[in-house]
Order: C-alpha cells, then structure tokens, then sequence
C-alpha cells in the first residue's frame, strides 16, 4: 500500500460500531460489500500478515463512519472525538497488559452508554 494507515485504529472502529450494532463478521463484511475473511483480516489491524488493499481499507473506513485521512499516519484534527477514538487512546496507554486494557475500555464504554442512555431519556 503506497500510504501508511493505522489499521489498528480501523480495526477498533470496525469492531466498535459491529459491536455497536451486535453484527456478526459476516454479516457486517455483507454491508460492507467485503468478503467475510478480508474482514476478519481487517479486524486483525496491524497483526495481520497480509497487507489490505486500499479499496477494502477504504470500504471499511467509509463503513465505520472515518475517512482515509482519519487513518493516516499524521491525521489532521478538528473535530469532536468519537468512543472509538477514545478506546484507541486508552489501548495505546503505556504499560498496560491486554486484561488490563480490555477492563479499562470496557469501563469507559459502559460509563459512556450509560450517559447516553440518561441523556436520551431527558
């Protein structure tokens, strides 16, 4: 891929709004016009050892609600933050072992549905 994107920050907010919307691989690889696999890889970021093409990266960042320029490496910022830039923050923490990542991200995001929720009811 000629342009460096950060497929782990990708992979976060295809897992988000899958998550969000409780949508199986397949079926969320479906909307996104995808092969079930491509999507797993994509789901994989920067582990995996295949590298995307740019059209999938640019279906999934189109479905996931970001640009390609978001997921630069040195995207330029002038808008609100989402959840899913949030959990991407709080994965890149320093010093923080995997249950210990997952735990905090699950904290903040149950913290943040729960706002939401309170908020809508107003």
């Amino acid at each position: 891929m000629p342009h460096e994107f950060n497929l782990d920050q990708l992979a976060i907010r295809l897992r988000s709004k899958m998550q969000l919307r409780e949508l199986s691989v397949r079926a969320a690889a479906t909307e996104m016009g995808l092969g079930a696999a491509t999507l797993s890889r994509l789901l994989q970021g920067s582990a995996s050892t295949t590298t995307p093409d740019l059209a999938n990266v640019s279906k999934a960042a189109d479905w996931a609600g970001t640009s390609l320029s978001d997921l630069s490496a040195a995207p330029v910022r002038e808008k609100g933050s989402t959840i899913a830039d949030v959990e991407v923050h709080l994965r890149a923490l320093p010093g923080l072992e995997g249950p210990d990542v997952e735990a905090l991200v699950a904290m903040v995001r149950a913290g943040y549905n729960h706002a939401k929720k309170v908020r809508s009811q107003k």
